[in-house]
């Protein structure tokens, strides 16, 4: 620092203590040219014509998303395949709606990666539902579920719950 012609001075004294940063007037040494080889810069304002009119920047595009329609496919179909299973007598058709809704969910998974395609909960979903009607049917078709096997008609038995405790259901 003291090379470059700064100095810092600090006595012990803090009350006393004085900085300098930069000297205070700056020497030229007599015996060293100075050269100044800047050119001098043009100041004069040059105008150019302008148009009148004002083009404004185009407005973006707004692009809709989309839903990926496997994926939308996909959720019918496994809700149908759980709905089915849940029947009891509809189990083995359940399970089999349940393995295509499944592949259809997954492609809907595929399809709803792409720019601008939405859908990626509905896919899960219905690959959820159809991994549930699945497992289920699996379960009703083994005789591991006693109250959901093949020989049971849930559908009966609870429109004949409805009839007894709702009675506007008879009529309908």
């Amino acid at each position: 620092m003291a090379r470059l012609g700064i100095h810092r001075t600090q006595t012990v004294d803090e009350e006393q203590t004085q900085t300098l940063d930069q000297p205070e007037t700056a020497e030229r040494i007599p015996t060293r040219p100075v050269i100044d080889n800047r050119r001098e810069r043009d100041t004069e304002v040059v105008e150019r014509p302008t148009d009148d009119t004002v083009t404004e920047p185009p407005a973006p595009v707004q692009r809709w998303a989309h839903v990926s329609a496997l994926a939308t496919l996909g959720l019918i179909v496994g809700l149908v395949s759980l709905c089915a299973t849940l029947t009891g007598l509809l189990a083995p058709i359940g399970v089999a709606l349940g393995v295509i809704g499944g592949a259809i969910s997954a492609g809907g998974l595929v399809g709803a990666s792409r720019r601008g395609v939405t859908g990626h909960s509905i896919a899960l979903l219905g690959m959820l539902a159809s991994i549930a009607a699945i497992v289920l049917g699996v379960l009703a078709m083994g005789g591991y579920l006693p109250w959901l096997d093949s020989r049971t008609d849930e559908v009966t038995r609870l429109r004949g719950w409805f009839d007894a405790h709702l009675t506007f259901m008879r009529h309908w």
